[in-house]
């Protein structure tokens, strides 16, 4: 009995060990992806030529929410995540871009995927957000494993439908 405790006491040691040593050689990598996605651009495009880019600090300071969302994805039964974010319509506000004669908002992916979305979904309060957390955790760039740094998500999209991952800029028309 003393012999098998000793062996489950030195595994558990040597998994201990390896935790440490990964999580040391990792936090470089944390450091580099919390950089990114702080050096991340998300540009506002205006019909008039108007361009104005944001980083995820300037972002930030529009004033982030935090709010509940059902995400459903791949024929999956939809499960409910923590979103940190800042309304749409707050980042065109402050751009000084008027919204009341646009009738959609045009948000385009890096990898070129684009949603059009009607202009009463984005003046809407509490509806759609510019979002680059979930469940607390920075999401990722897709370089990086992730669906971000930025995403579109529709807070009263029941079917995840009209969410844009990997989102880079909007332009209203």
């Amino acid at each position: 009995m003393k012999n098998s405790n000793k062996f489950i006491v030195g595994i558990i040691v040597v998994l201990v060990v390896a935790i440490c040593i990964t999580a040391y050689l990792n936090r470089e990598n944390v450091e580099l992806n919390t950089q990114q996605n702080n050096d991340a651009i998300f540009t506002v495009f205006d019909s008039e030529n108007k361009t104005i880019s944001y980083n995820m600090s300037q972002i930030q300071a529009l004033g982030e929410t935090n709010f509940k969302a059902d995400l459903k994805s791949d024929g999956k039964s939809a499960t409910e995540h923590e979103y940190t974010g800042v309304l749409l319509k707050l980042i065109y506000m402050d751009s000084e871009i008027e919204l009341s004669d646009k009738s959609v908002v045009i948000v385009t992916a890096a990898d070129g995927y684009a949603v059009s979305i009607d202009i009463g979904k984005v003046i809407d309060d509490d509806n759609v957000y510019l979002v680059y957390k979930r469940d607390g955790e920075l999401i990722l760039s897709k370089e990086n494993g992730g669906d971000g740094p930025y995403q579109v998500v529709i807070r009263k999209d029941a079917f995840s439908q009209y969410w844009c991952k990997y989102a880079l800029s909007t332009e209203a028309k």
